[in-house]
């Protein structure tokens, strides 16, 4: 994306973010619901060619479930609404709880999106002059139910769905005239198998540890899927504390599915792993790419962060491999929000070779 498409206002009030109901271990009893329950929130602001005027907030709520130990991982629940004078409207909720000393996790996003996406076609070779948009509305529903078997290893269920609906494209575009599946609406209802393999220290800022994730779907009409496809990920970071409170951490991710995929469910480039490459700026069924970050204080709750990454999409897993990368780089500004859990707002700035992109939100990227 050109320079001159880069988010060019953005403002979010730091001294607005306050522990609304936020409680310490003394104001807590053994038989509450919910122990130290811990609020941070604060509105933001912004401004693309994409949605003009957008506005909204941004929360995390952090937790420990009935009886659960102060010693295991907090739960945790996030809340974005944001809503744009292009009549765009946004709301995503993502949620981990831990119960049992950590042996189940529920892991997933419920959320409501009416947006615009970007489209340039498939493969790694997408012109960049082929860049439209195109609307669409959908209910979304991510869940994981994992069990321990043995110490970090967990294993369980995993359901995803996407209601995509009232899809408007460019008469006579790039979009229109390609030959992907799903231009004419339809859901997404895939089940499959998921395990974990998590050694963080911490999961909302990581300092050492291994964090390994392995998804595998299919579609089920009988679950209300209008494709039939498959699909796998492997999702694989590292972290390792340098110095006395910096951090390297580093994330390696693969993904594939079959033929029938529909189009909005693509791999592509410009995530969160990809920052500095727009938004599905590439996409095809397969993604291979490598993201590398270092992480360090800046002064009192500021920090800081400078990555990279390369990645490439292609038709299949064969042709990965063999394909042309694509480059990014850029730096970060972090706040910490939650100094008892480590919870971060992350502010990004990555660049490609086709321009830059600016990133706002809670956590870090990986």
């Amino acid at each position: 994306m050109k320079i001159t498409k880069l988010i060019i206002f953005f403002f979010v009030v730091l001294g607005c973010h306050s522990p609304v109901l936020s409680q310490d271990q003394q104001g807590t009893t053994k038989d509450s619901t919910l122990k130290n329950l811990k609020i941070s929130a604060f509105p933001v602001a912004f401004y693309t060619p994409e949605t003009a005027f957008g506005f909204g907030g941004l929360g995390i709520a952090t937790f420990w479930l009935k009886d659960e130990a102060r010693e295991t991982r907090p739960s945790s629940v996030q809340f974005g609404l944001s809503y744009t004078t292009k009549g765009q409207f946004l709301v995503y909720v993502p949620f981990e709880f831990y119960r049992d000393n950590e042996r189940w996790r529920l892991l997933g996003e419920l959320g409501f999106y009416k947006y615009y996406y970007n489209f340039y076609g498939t493969g790694i070779d997408a012109p960049e002059e082929n860049e439209e948009s195109y609307e669409v509305t959908f209910p979304r529903v991510r869940l994981s139910l994992l069990r321990e078997i043995i110490p970090n290893f967990s294993v369980g269920l995993a359901y995803e769905f996407d209601g995509f609906s009232n899809l408007k494209i460019e008469e006579g575009g790039t979009l229109e005239s390609s030959d992907v599946v799903g231009k004419r609406d339809g859901s997404v209802s895939n089940i499959g198998l998921s395990i974990i393999y998590d050694t963080r220290d911490n999961i909302f800022f990581p300092t050492k540890g291994f964090y390994l994730q392995g998804k595998a779907f299919t579609s089920s009409k009988l679950l209300g899927s209008s494709f039939t496809y498959s699909k796998f990920e492997l999702d694989n970071r590292f972290y390792q504390k340098v110095g006395k409170d910096q951090v390297i951490a580093t994330n390696l991710f693969l993904g594939s599915s079959s033929e029938g995929t529909p189009f909005y469910d693509l791999y592509y480039l410009g995530s969160k792993r990809t920052r500095g490459i727009n938004n599905r700026r590439f996409q095809d069924n397969t993604e291979l790419s490598f993201a590398l970050e270092y992480r360090f204080p800046i002064a009192g709750r500021f920090g800081g962060a400078v990555f990279g990454a390369t990645g490439t999409v292609a038709p299949n897993l064969g042709e990965t491999f063999s394909t042309t990368f694509k480059n990014t780089g850029g730096v970060g500004l972090r706040y910490i929000l939650n100094k008892r859990d480590g919870v971060r707002i992350r502010a990004d700035f990555g660049m490609s070779n086709e321009g830059g992109q600016f990133y706002f939100t809670i956590k870090e990227a990986f």
